[in-house]
């Protein structure tokens, strides 16, 4: 059994007022919860995580990332491997319709 935690980071979106008196939106990311996966094989972890991430790509600067810096590095080359290639259109996808 492959088991890792992950960092969930999410910006602040805070309005931030200087001692000037100038304006702006803070937009820093910061370690907002921690989420468990685990998978009987490690390419089933890194798919959960594709899948976690990618359901993210249209929230602003929101993202998961590995605790475990080896698990990451895997994962990074997991990614260049021939049975990710494979994989990534169903992946990126699922199953929908794509005309």
């Amino acid at each position: 059994m492959f088991k890792t935690k992950l960092n969930y980071w999410n910006p602040i979106n805070e309005t931030v007022v200087t001692e000037s008196g100038f304006r702006y939106l803070d937009t820093t990311s910061v370690i907002t919860n921690t989420k468990d996966i685990e998978d009987t094989t490690d390419i089933g972890l890194f798919e959960q995580f594709y899948k976690l991430n990618n359901s993210l790509r249209y929230c602003n600067g929101s993202y998961y990332e590995f605790q475990d810096k080896i698990v990451e590095q895997k994962y990074k080359e997991w990614l260049k491997s021939d049975d990710y290639n494979k994989k990534s259109f169903y992946l990126y996808y699922g199953n929908g319709v794509v005309d």
